[in-house]
């Protein structure tokens, strides 16, 4: 836990950043007034007046959960709080030397109901991830419908190429004992198939940041401070999805709804965010030859895998 003076100069930055701090009250508690006086804010004692300057929300509590871990990550993201708590807006009347670098800081004017568009970037930090708007289950979720179409063909094409293989091989036409055994239902093939879409994912997620879904749809998938995707984030976040994506994809779609930033589980264990590609920050936006590759060997890694799990079905 950090002391009180270590807090205080943390939060005086996360405040003149934000335009105040945010506090919550547990519905059902005491509730302050506007403009009264806080004795204490986030579990420490002011260093100096605090008071209650309007209503805010959840959205905004959880953007500076977010401010705070990106200042220091040493602490831990922090509690995300509640939706159905009451919150506020709270400024500092004045600053002492001793918690901030200059002897008193001034606030910029901020809604009361601040949203993911007016937060500052944090000059020196890494932005915080409340900076990005994310993109909502449904239009995902016909992404996600667009790459296992594309991942359908390319096991259609696996299985054309394994059989055209063994034909060859076998001087015309492969045993009819072969195309039996591979007409049916195989757990090997299940589980290969199922690694073939996640390969898919990764490869197209870490190199260019969007599979063809989410490109044709105006999607990418950055990390939480903007920048690009990184292989094991991308690892992660699609090991999270067979999480979200049970009791077909009931989890993913709460998860998601009771997130102001639209994350499911995998996003959070990853700290990924799915935005439209507008959003993007410029340096973090990957060109067509990036897409390009990051698709050959998606597909490429899709087919491989299909025709391995084949392979074991055939001979097993």
């Amino acid at each position: 836990m950090p002391t009180a003076d270590e807090f205080w100069r943390v939060a005086a930055q996360v405040a003149s950043e934000r335009g105040g701090l945010v506090v919550g009250f547990a519905k059902g508690s005491e509730q302050p007034e506007l403009g009264s006086a806080l004795d204490n804010v986030l579990g420490f004692a002011p260093q100096s007046p605090v008071r209650v300057t309007g209503l805010s929300d959840w959205a905004d509590w959880v953007e500076q959960v977010e401010a705070f871990y990106h200042l220091r990550p040493d602490w831990g993201r922090g509690k995300r709080g509640v939706a159905d708590a009451n919150y506020y807006r709270v400024k500092f009347d004045e600053f002492d030397a001793s918690t901030n670098s200059a002897s008193s800081t001034s606030f910029r004017t901020s809604s009361p109901f601040s949203t993911a568009f007016d937060i500052p970037s944090f000059g020196g930090y890494a932005a915080p991830l409340s900076g990005f708007q994310g993109v909502t289950f449904w239009p995902r979720l016909l992404a996600r419908g667009i790459d296992i179409a594309i991942h359908y063909l390319a096991s259609l094409l696996a299985a054309f190429l394994f059989v055209l293989i063994l034909a060859v091989s076998a001087g015309g036409r492969p045993p009819a004992w072969v195309l039996q055994r591979l007409s049916q239902t195989h757990f090997a093939t299940f589980v290969a198939g199922l690694l073939g879409l996640f390969a898919y994912q990764v490869a197209c997620t870490s190199i260019h940041g969007s599979t063809l879904g989410k490109l044709l749809l105006s999607m990418q998938v950055i990390q939480d401070d903007g920048s690009p995707c990184r292989l094991k984030s991308a690892i992660i976040r699609e090991l999270g999805y067979f999480v979200d994506a049970m009791f077909f994809g009931v989890v993913g779609y709460f998860a998601m709804r009771e997130d102001p930033e639209q994350k499911r589980h995998g996003d959070r264990w990853a700290d990924t965010i799915v935005c439209k590609r507008a959003l993007v920050p410029s340096a973090s936006k990957r060109g067509g030859m990036q897409f390009a590759l990051g698709l050959l060997l998606g597909i490429a890694a899709d087919i491989a895998l299909m025709m391995t799990g084949l392979l074991i079905q055939m001979n097993s």
